[in-house]
Parts: C-alpha cells; sequence; structure tokens
C-alpha cells in the first residue's frame, strides 16, 4: 500500500512538476514517463521492467511496443502468468496513471543477451501509437521492500 501511494505521489508531482523532475523522468508530448526501473536477472531467464506513464492529453494513447538491445524482443504483459498471452497494447486513458509493478502490468524482456546487475543502466525505446517514439534510460534495482 506504501509502495503504490509513493507511486500515486510521483505521478502527481510529475504531471505538476515536470522541469523538477527531469533527472529521470522524460515527457513526450502528452505522455509523461516517470523512473523507469528493472529487476535484476540472469541471462538464462526473463527480465522485468517497469515504468509508469500518464497520458496528459485530452486523447487515450496507447504503448504498442518497446525494443532494446538487452533482449531479444520485449512482450507487453497484464501479469506473470505464463498461460496468458501478451497483450497488443497497453492503453493510456487520458489523465490516468498507468502504473507497471512486479506481479502486475508491466515489460518482459525475453531473451536477454547478458545478465541484469544491479546499478546498471540500460536503454529501451517505448513506441507510443499516437505520440511516436522515445528512449528511456532504465536503472536495475532490488525490488521495493529489499
Amino acid at each position: 500500500m506504501l509502495h503504490r501511494r509513493h507511486l500515486i505521489l510521483g505521478l502527481a508531482g510529475l504531471a505538476a512538476c515536470p522541469t523538477l523532475a527531469r533527472a529521470h523522468s522524460y515527457r513526450l508530448g502528452d505522455i509523461a514517463i516517470g523512473h523507469a526501473w528493472t529487476l535484476p536477472a540472469q541471462v538464462s531467464r526473463e527480465g522485468q521492467a517497469f515504468v509508469p506513464l500518464v497520458n496528459n492529453g485530452k486523447l487515450a494513447d496507447e504503448l504498442v511496443a518497446a525494443r532494446s538491445s538487452v533482449c531479444g524482443t520485449i512482450e507487453l504483459r497484464r501479469n506473470n502468468r505464463y498461460d496468458d498471452p501478451p497483450l497488443s497494447s497497453f492503453l493510456l486513458e487520458p489523465g490516468q496513471p498507468l502504473p507497471m509493478r512486479p506481479t502486475a502490468r508491466h515489460l518482459r524482456l525475453m531473451g536477454l543477451s547478458a545478465p541484469l546487475l544491479l546499478d546498471q543502466r540500460f536503454t529501451i525505446i517505448l513506441d507510443f501509437l499516437n505520440a511516436g517514439e522515445t528512449e528511456v534510460e532504465f536503472h536495475v534495482e532490488a525490488a521495493p521492500g529489499e
């Protein structure tokens, strides 16, 4: 619950004061992109990446794809269940935060080319249906509470 409250407060601050959040936040048109992070992962496993998004525009948009040089493909996932198929997009409704977290909505990094180690950084290109593409730096971090 505390993690969710911090996420909401962080997104609200990002939307209200984008100039204060430049260190590790991004903006692509009306899309605010918060702190992007991933869990450590071994090369033989998939990775999970997380990035909170907020659509500050008046029209809906969608995250339709993501790609990175650290893995073969990136799937858009609603949860950790392997029997659920990947999603074709994440819908970003106007004014609604789109959080991501372990065991819930996330980007699944398939076919890692090297382990993801604590404190490492790498980029993922996020592709939005209307806003276009942007490169985002992800930080490899321990799960909240660890």
